[in-house]
């Protein structure tokens, strides 16, 4: 609904993949949780054309012109890639507006940091211009999607923006275009730990996306009748002539990635789910990551190493990979020693987080 007074405000939350990294391209499903880490939007309307972004915790600003968002930008300009598709279905943006944005979300840094932006900033200029058919959550991540990965070509799937939107802890099946379930996840005691080492995160997923696809395609012109959720063992160890080793290590990780997600999943649908079970997983998933895909870097296994060795029950790394930032479990007694080992290991940055079940 259209608000009626000249003030607007959207916020969304940052997110992290607790199961199923580098599936949802391959439409795979995946379990993330949104996290208390927030970007913040405030914005009035004015009476020129011209949009004004004020970037606070970047010190910069940026100045769009209405007249100007029927042309499709360059890759990566998220502001106006908003605006372009907005425009493309039906908001009627036709004034000006002073906006100052803010966030305590790491950035470029695997938790991301543009999907919230793109989130928000969908949000708030429907919540400022209106939108010609009904909204709900899961529109306003479609439209974000859109944004993102469709009009930008990029090599995403859903999960940053389904879990952005709903802002809460989501399986989501990717082949169902959206078909999303909320589950309640009893992880409490989170930190999440900044590596600082910059990453290419479209680089590292469209190169991965490729080569999954490509393996997958290798296999199913040997074997028309494969499968990634019903393969067994013996069938997986009849590709080992037919593949190389690279291909083969892409293929397990498919595989196990899928299997962990699904065991992950059916545990947190019981009454009382097992924390030794799940963080058995979230462990395992992440070795697939580490020795598989190969998406670490030293920096992020040494602050992994460390973190475990000063109590940790569990860790792994967030995002597409290359860098970023991990995710570790800790019991209460030993929060504080697991934070100082993450500094020590050279962590930029490090909070105690929370999931959010609204």
């Amino acid at each position: 609904m259209l608000n009626s007074t000249n003030n607007f405000f959207a916020s969304a939350p940052a997110r992290i993949c607790l199961f199923g990294d580098h599936q949802d391209y391959l439409e795979l499903p995946v379990i993330a949780s949104a996290i208390n880490k927030f970007i913040i939007v405030r914005g009035t309307k004015n009476k020129t054309k011209k949009i004004h972004f004020n970037l606070l915790d970047l010190n910069d600003k940026v100045e769009i012109d209405i007249d100007d968002i029927s042309s499709k930008p360059r890759k990566g300009d998220h502001l106006r890639f908003v605006l372009y598709t907005l425009n493309k279905l039906g908001c009627n943006i036709n004034s000006g507006m002073n906006i100052n944005v803010s966030s305590d979300i790491y950035i470029n840094a695997g938790i991301s940091s543009s999907s919230a932006l793109i989130v928000c900033m969908v949000d708030f200029f429907i919540k400022s211009f209106g939108f010609p058919k009904k909204v709900d959550r899961k529109l306003i991540a479609e439209i974000a999607y859109r944004c993102e990965v469709l009009e930008q070509k990029g090599s995403g799937g859903r999960m940053d923006q389904y879990t952005i939107a709903l802002s809460n802890t989501i399986f989501l099946d990717t082949k169902l275009n959206g078909g999303f379930e909320l589950l309640d996840v009893p992880f409490d005691n989170l930190i999440i730990a900044n590596s600082g080492v910059k990453k290419s995160t479209d680089l590292v997923l469209s190169k991965l996306k490729n080569e999954a696809i490509s393996v997958i395609s290798k296999i199913k012109k040997i074997d028309k009748s494969f499968d990634v959720k019903n393969v067994s063992q013996s069938q997986l160890a009849s590709y080992n002539n037919s593949l190389c080793k690279r291909s083969l290590e892409i293929l397990f990780a498919t595989v196990q990635n899928y299997k962990i997600t699904i065991d992950a999943y059916n545990e947190l649908k019981k009454e009382k789910p097992s924390l030794d079970f799940l963080i058995k997983k979230l462990n395992d998933h992440h070795q697939i990551l580490k020795n598989n895909l190969k998406i670490t870097v030293p920096k992020i296994d040494n602050m992994i190493l460390q973190s475990i060795r000063a109590g940790a029950l569990g860790a792994k790394v967030i995002g597409s990979g290359g860098g970023g930032s991990i995710l570790v479990i800790t019991e209460k007694n030993t929060e504080k020693n697991v934070i100082e080992s993450l500094f020590k290991s050279g962590s930029t940055q490090v909070d105690k987080v929370k999931i959010l079940k609204n």
